[in-house]
Parts: structure tokens; sequence; C-alpha cells
């Protein structure tokens, strides 16, 4: 087949995107940062109910009232409304975007979402499923990412504390004491702020690096240390060492 130069111009660029790109299960961790703090919770409470035997179409089905009690909200109209804004925001913004190759061995991205079906019904029952494409980086991030439990994220306030929480245990190997975290400044906006909002690096590192790190050194026992590296006086990466002095063996 002939190549289209200017549509290989096109999807090379889209490639060079990282942050748009989902290449493996704990890539999801990185994905949803233009989620608020509430939806990332709803959205975890829905990866707590995989497991790895689950069949990719399985639909799974909770109460309004559920989630509801499980955040420890009045059960109120209002509630009810906020649970049902963060289903139908889930719906519309956890967009996926997968590096595939087309039967003809053409490269490709394959543009899709990570539910397949959300139904929210007058009795408040939820039912929802994941995409057929997402659902197998679900079940990967799910048995392999997702170490941590519901009541370890429930401890997490604050949506950049959550999303930090969710990158330490995605770069995190087994229940290793010692986690590494490095990326450009480009990467870790978009993990924190998701694909289209940006800020200057100052308020990034006062307003959402250094909230997310005192967070979690004060919900868990961590201690986190950051690192800026510089291309003349401009911030071009990060590099965050997270310890989990749990794991550190006592002498």
């Amino acid at each position: 087949m002939k190549k289209n130069k200017k549509a290989q111009k096109a999807l090379n660029s889209l490639l060079s995107r990282q942050d748009y790109l989902v290449v493996q299960g704990n890539d999801l961790a990185k994905s949803f940062g233009g989620l608020k703090a509430f939806e990332q919770r709803v959205l975890d409470y829905c990866f707590s109910f995989v497991h790895a035997d689950d069949e990719p179409t399985k639909l799974y089905e909770v109460s309004a009232l559920e989630v509801i009690k499980h955040f420890g909200l009045n059960t109120s109209g209002d509630s009810y409304q906020r649970v049902a804004q963060a289903f139908k925001t889930l719906n519309e913004n956890t967009a996926l975007y997968l590096p595939t190759t087309l039967p003809s061995g053409e490269r490709g991205i394959l543009m899709t979402q990570l539910f397949g079906r959300i139904v929210f019904g007058e009795s408040g029952t939820v039912q929802f499923k994941f995409s057929e494409d997402a659902a197998p980086l679900v079940f990967d991030l799910k048995t392999k990412f997702y170490s941590f439990h519901l009541r370890e994220l429930a401890r997490i306030n604050g949506k950049y504390g959550l999303i930090l929480l969710k990158l330490w245990e995605s770069y995190r190997h087994g229940h290793e004491a010692v986690t590494t975290i490095t990326g450009s400044t480009e990467d870790w906006q978009g993990w924190f702020l998701g694909k289209e909002r940006r800020v200057s690096a100052s308020r990034f590192y006062s307003s959402i690096l250094k909230r997310a790190t005192e967070e979690l050194e004060e919900k868990l026992d961590a201690e986190c240390t950051l690192m800026s590296y510089k291309k003349g006086r401009k911030i071009v990466s990060y590099e965050l060492t997270i310890i989990d002095k749990s794991k550190l063996v006592n002498p």
C-alpha cells in the first residue's frame, strides 16, 4: 500500500504525544488528570469491582445509595445528583488513545472510551461495563498495579494526592520500599491536569506537587524527595523519590 506522507506525519505527531496514549495497564493511572477528586474516587470505586477472571463483557451493578454511603455523604437528593453527575462525567471524559496495528500491518491509533456502557436507573441502580478495547487494560491495572485497597484511597482527600498515590503504585515494583518517578514537566502536568490545562512551573510546584507530596507524607507512612532539573533557567523535568517507611527494615 502506498504511504500517504501527510497522513504518516499526522500519525507520528499523535504518537509523539505520550500523554494521549495508553500502552499498558498502569498507564491508566496517568490518563485521567482532568477528572475532579470525587470523580477520581468514583472511578476507583468502579475499578474495585473488577476481578482477574471476569469476562471483558461483564456488566457490573451497584446502587447509588451504596456509593453515597461508601463516601460518607448524606442521603439527600443533592448526593444522588452528585453521584449521577460523576458517572456522566466519567462517561464523557475518559477517552483513550491506544497504539494499534491494522490488519494490513500499518500503524494506527485506536480512539475509544474507558466505559462501554453506564446506566443510571430511576430507582438509583447504576450499571456499568468497560469497553471491549479498554477491559484488558483495566484487568491488567487491577491485578498488577492497584495493590492498594479502597480503605487506603479513602485516607487521601485531595485530587492531587489521589493521582500521586496511583502514580506511586504504577511505578512501584511489588512492595519495594523506594520508588522513583521521573518525567518531563509536560509529562507531570499531563498526569495531574489532563490534556488541556497547563500552569506555570512555580504554581505547579506550590499548588500541586507540594500539596500532593505533603498529603502522602501526612496520611501515609511515606517520605517524598523532589528534584527538579533545568535547562538554562527553565525547569524541564522532575524526579520524585517516594520512600515507604513501613517497608524499611529497622536495624
